[in-house]
């Protein structure tokens, strides 16, 4: 299973539809086996959600995500999790642990800012 996050500067970050980079996590047996770095490559909102399935990507987590992005990674048999702040690979674990909350359609515009629990601005 893989598994991507939008990340910047090792934390959970932004909004999915204009996430700047994917931490993505393999995942087997319960336990993170490897972990690479995924740049989107210009995708955008609407472009995104295939991304993603292009990329084998089974589960997404995020900080911010609107409806449009929910729905159209559910079309495509992707699970999605918003409202993740802090560390990508706890989140992750908190997943596989079946402990991952999610905020579900938490954007609906693109001008959310806040500052997580590591004190650093996030905006999406």
């Amino acid at each position: 299973m893989k598994i991507a996050v939008t990340t910047e500067k090792d934390v959970i970050c932004g909004h999915f539809g204009h996430a700047k980079n994917f931490t993505v996590f393999t995942v087997a047996g319960g336990e993170i086996i490897s972990k690479y770095e995924l740049n989107p490559e210009g995708n955008h909102c609407s472009s995104m959600p295939e991304f993603i399935k292009e990329n084998d990507i089974d589960v997404v987590i995020t900080a911010g995500m609107g409806q449009g992005a929910v729905d159209s990674l559910k079309e495509k048999g992707i699970k999605s999790f918003s409202g993740a702040e802090g560390n990508p690979e706890e989140a992750v674990q908190k997943y596989i642990d079946g402990r991952l909350g999610d905020a579900g359609a938490n954007c609906i515009g693109h001008a959310f800012e806040h500052e997580n629990e590591d004190g650093k601005v996030c905006k999406h």
